[in-house]
């Protein structure tokens, strides 16, 4: 989705543009290189025009004055050559060592700067409490305890932390507690098979687990949450191709499962896929428009 830029962004914007390259803004900003690049052109911040109104604009070239060569009445046969092609000097500014020094302690305290605040974000009041309560519903199913550990899951999502791939494990935990109790469950609704589907992939018996998801994927084919759950299955078994198409399927079908997959540790082994990355890749701010 395109960023919502604040006054206080673009006046941090106006401030570094000078010293900062569009990386290391968009770094900032955790927004693309383009999608910075674009933000800047809009802005109409340009840096030749800012560096002139800074340091002057440079002294006008002088004026030489060309005298037409004189043609012999009887040219000689060496012909005579131009003389009115001549290159124009281009004033380039070039950054002083004190100057590059400031700037490079500049961007090394934005960085050390934006690092903290994300550690700090990280290790949140709400993100913290929502961990807590994920590894005790956890301890619980491990236990058998699976109505109180549903409750813990459901807490979670009740009120959901900033970390979506804890989201998207306490979904998955709290529909393997649905069906945990029953040693031969039901099967009948495409719902029923993707609780059974999601119980078989958090055990390891991704094989079973596939059966029961294609099963379902025929009762509801336009279920992203079933493309989701056979993406990563099949990713765990190795079938990186059809895991990626079933990943497309279900970003096609919400595209809120990017996100989902993008900080999902199950799809560790899709990691070095490059369609994957594509996949998983955040949108650029003119595709978002």
């Amino acid at each position: 989705m395109a960023k919502n830029w604040t006054e206080e962004e673009e006046g941090y914007i106006r401030e570094n543009f000078l010293t900062q390259t569009y990386g290391e803004l968009a770094e900032h900003f955790g927004v693309t290189t383009k999608a910075m690049e674009s933000k800047i052109r809009r802005m109409g911040l340009k840096k030749q025009e800012i560096l002139a109104e800074k340091f002057g604009s440079p002294a006008p070239e002088p004026v030489v004055q060309y005298e037409e060569p004189v043609v012999p009445k009887d040219p000689s046969p060496a012909p005579i050559e131009s003389i009115q092609k001549l290159q124009r000097r281009i004033e380039v500014y070039e950054e002083t060592r004190e100057e590059r020094t400031a700037r490079l302690k500049q961007t090394r305290k934005a960085a050390e700067t934006e690092k903290a605040r994300r550690e700090e974000s990280r290790a949140g009041a709400p993100i913290a409490q929502a961990l807590k309560k994920f590894e005790a519903g956890v301890k619980k199913l491990l236990g058998g305890k699976h109505a109180a550990a549903a409750k813990d899951f459901q807490a979670v999502l009740d009120d959901p932390a900033t970390d979506l791939g804890l989201v998207m494990r306490a979904r998955q935990y709290l529909a393997a507690t649905e069906v945990a109790d029953t040693k031969e469950p039901k099967l009948t609704t495409a719902e029923d098979m993707y609780n059974h589907g999601v119980v078989l992939v958090n055990d390891g018996d991704i094989e079973d687990a596939l059966k029961i998801l294609g099963a379902a994927a025929k009762k509801a084919p336009k279920d992203d949450r079933i493309m989701y759950v056979r993406a990563l299955a099949l990713g765990i078994q190795g079938d990186e191709e059809a895991a990626t198409e079933q990943l497309q399927a279900a970003i096609e079908a919400n595209e809120v499962n990017r996100i989902y997959a993008s900080n999902d540790p199950d799809f560790a082994p899709l990691h070095g896929n490059q369609r994957f990355q594509e996949l998983t890749a955040p949108q650029r701010e003119e595709d978002v428009d």
